[in-house]
């Protein structure tokens, strides 16, 4: 019966019918039901039983535990942030101490179902304006190219509502989906020629046309007014100071600290709480002897008040302090937190399942690693290019790691404090780990060529470390990486075609030799 009832419409489709110009989209909606009685006679192709439409419902389901831990992150994350009550927010920041604590926290007094409430309403609108929006703009170009519907967008617009911050308003959701399915992908011929990842380049335009609205503090609930009162309200009733205040800075923002910061600096701070683990010590001991005597000060390292550190860390060199300008030290401060993992909010494992702060699906590492493993498993995902970029990212923060400690006078104490970061750390900030299984492998706008793949991933991780490490305005590196690494794509392939040529050609001297 279904069968028939769509074979009617698509009769009214025919040439010379009233719906012929529709014929696309009555199309899309009869193969999104039954398998496409054609081949596709232009890229991409599949090889295998199943179409495209398919091949990216799969994409779809990779993304359910990002999708999901969206919806429970940013609702967790509203519930605490808006509620005005500093009891409330401690008693989160306690929680996140362990995992069972953490759902403790979530199910007392049903306060789970809030949060799910709270998350469908932040993440729900989004998804509906990008597939609805993008969906039109995908429909009216099919109708006027007169060539079937693209599937791509299927998982365009969950992956663009995912790397967006929940307070993007939603005419801007509209304007970002619209520049990039036109200017990123359309312009180009459609699905399967264009030349960057579609989502990337709406979220690309957004940043660079509105970086107010997808930079700074946008991360939590849904009315930025309404977060910065309630927290504003939580710090004066709990009579908090800058330093241990209440704020919703990302980790990298936490992270994004000025190069007049280096690691003696954050090495001194973080001494009380790590004691003689901090890789400058010897150097800290050394100024710190100078500073007692010359300031008749007493101070021992490792059991400063924290009147001393910050007198230690702030005083002139002349006087044998560290010589850190006075604005400078709260960010000094938390970049320390950061670091050596110092407080619950600042904990590896709640980075690693997505108890932080960022755009809604980019949170959970643990999320983006199930994914990955059922795109490997389903032969999607690369897991070359997966692999590459996850090793030339760490391979980068390790060499500015290592180079910090091991080329510098000092074991690298008057260098930049992002040098001495923990590699693996990179790993579990920001959109790491959703980039490189997402987004670095969108078939695509990425090589072809298993070598190649390795090369391109390599190229990725490392840009994406150096932008973060090095570049003072800008501390997430993963989009313009990808994107970038994408522009590069058909040159990779290109002399990595060539390398496989040269190889196979010396194989076939070879054997004619003997």
């Amino acid at each position: 019966m279904l069968r028939r009832l769509l074979d009617y419409q698509l009769s009214l489709t025919e040439p010379g019918k009233p719906f012929h110009k529709l014929r696309p989209l009555i199309t899309a909606n009869d193969t999104f039901l039954y398998e496409a009685p054609i081949n596709t006679s232009r890229g991409p192709h599949i090889r295998d039983a199943i179409d495209i439409k398919r091949w990216m419902i799969l994409v779809v389901v990779a993304l359910l535990p990002c999708f999901l831990m969206a919806i429970w992150n940013t609702g967790l994350q509203k519930f605490v942030y808006s509620s005005g009550d500093f009891h409330l927010m401690n008693e989160f920041i306690n929680a996140s101490g362990s995992l069972s604590t953490y759902f403790a926290f979530a199910e007392k007094d049903n306060r789970w179902i809030t949060i799910i409430k709270e998350g469908f309403a932040a993440l729900l609108p989004i998804v509906l304006i990008s597939y609805a929006v993008g969906g039109f703009w995908e429909v009216l170009f099919a109708c006027v190219r007169r060539h079937e519907i693209s599937e791509g967008l299927l998982v365009t617009g969950i992956l663009y509502a995912l790397i967006l911050p929940p307070t993007i308003p939603y005419w801007m959701v509209a304007v970002g989906v619209t520049a990039g399915v036109i200017l990123g992908k359309e312009v180009f011929g459609g699905s399967g020629m264009n030349i960057v990842n579609p989502a990337l380049a709406c979220r690309a335009f957004l940043f660079f046309a509105f970086p107010g609205k997808m930079s700074g503090d946008v991360w939590v609930g849904t009315n930025p007014t309404a977060i910065r009162q309630s927290l504003v309200k939580m710090n004066q009733d709990a009579q908090t100071t800058s330093l241990d205040g209440f704020t919703q800075a990302t980790s990298l923002a936490q992270f994004n600290i000025p190069s007049d910061i280096r690691t003696l600096h954050v090495d001194a701070i973080a001494s009380n709480n790590v004691g003689n683990h901090v890789g400058t010590l010897e150097t800290l001991q050394q100024h710190l002897q100078q500073w007692n005597s010359l300031g008749d000060h007493t101070a021992t390292l490792g059991s400063l008040t924290q009147d001393q550190i910050r007198g230690f860390v702030t005083s002139p060199l002349v006087e044998g302090g560290l010589g850190l300008s006075s604005g400078y030290y709260e960010d000094a401060y938390h970049f320390a937190a950061l670091k050596y993992g110092i407080g619950n909010l600042n904990s590896d494992w709640g980075f690693f399942f997505g108890n932080k702060l960022g755009s809604m699906g980019e949170t959970s590492t643990f999320a983006c690693l199930l994914g990955a493993l059922f795109l490997i498993w389903t032969g999607i995902g690369s897991w070359r290019t997966m692999l590459a970029m996850g090793l030339g990212a760490w391979l980068t923060a390790l060499a500015f790691q290592w180079g910090s400690f091991f080329l510098a006078d000092g074991h690298g104490a008057w260098l930049p404090a992002q040098f001495s970061f923990p590699a693996y750390k990179h790993l579990l900030l920001g959109g790491m780990a959703f980039g490189l299984v997402f987004m670095a492998t969108d078939p695509v706008s990425s090589p072809s060529m298993r070598l190649a793949k390795w090369i391109y991933g390599l190229f990725c991780g490392m840009i994406a470390v150096v932008i973060r490490v090095v570049n003072p305005a800008y501390p997430e590196g993963v989009m313009l990486a990808i994107l970038m690494g994408n522009v590069f794509a058909p040159l990779f392939d290109y002399y990595a075609a060539q390398h496989v040529r040269k190889r196979s050609l010396r194989r076939v001297r070879t054997a004619a030799a003997i």
